[in-house]
């Protein structure tokens, strides 16, 4: 992207200078009572420079609010990212849970005879 940025400004000063080569010739400016004579190059390219200072001016406040955004929306992606991770954290000492009661269920499903036996032999004591 950067390398597009600098050929398109690269692009844009050599017009530049062939524009001021070829429209040297002196003009007559005036503005509030302020009158100067300068080539009409250089008057035309102040004129296209105050019109992007401007430009960018006025699109500051657009440009500052979007940063904003962006920066807010970093720091939500940045927070549930965080939760995301707390959470996969919990599913897994969860997961890790019911496996253990799943085997110690294994274990005690394997061993009900000993305890049939065990109760029954409790039964005929009464």
């Amino acid at each position: 992207m950067m390398g597009i940025l600098t050929v398109l400004a690269l692009l844009i000063a050599i017009f530049a200078v062939i524009f001021a080569l070829q429209n040297s010739s002196p003009i007559l400016v005036q503005f509030l009572g302020w009158q100067t004579e300068e080539s009409m190059a250089l008057v035309l390219l102040l004129t296209f420079t105050f019109g992007v200072l401007f430009g960018l001016l006025v699109s500051l406040p657009t440009l500052i609010k979007g940063m904003r955004q962006l920066a807010n929306l970093k720091r939500k992606i940045s927070e549930k990212n965080y939760e995301i991770e707390q959470l996969d954290h919990n599913l897994t000492a969860v997961t890790n849970q019911v496996q253990s009661l799943q085997e110690s269920q294994i274990h005690s499903q394997s061993e009900p005879i000993n305890d049939q036996q065990d109760y029954s032999s409790n039964i005929s004591e009464y």
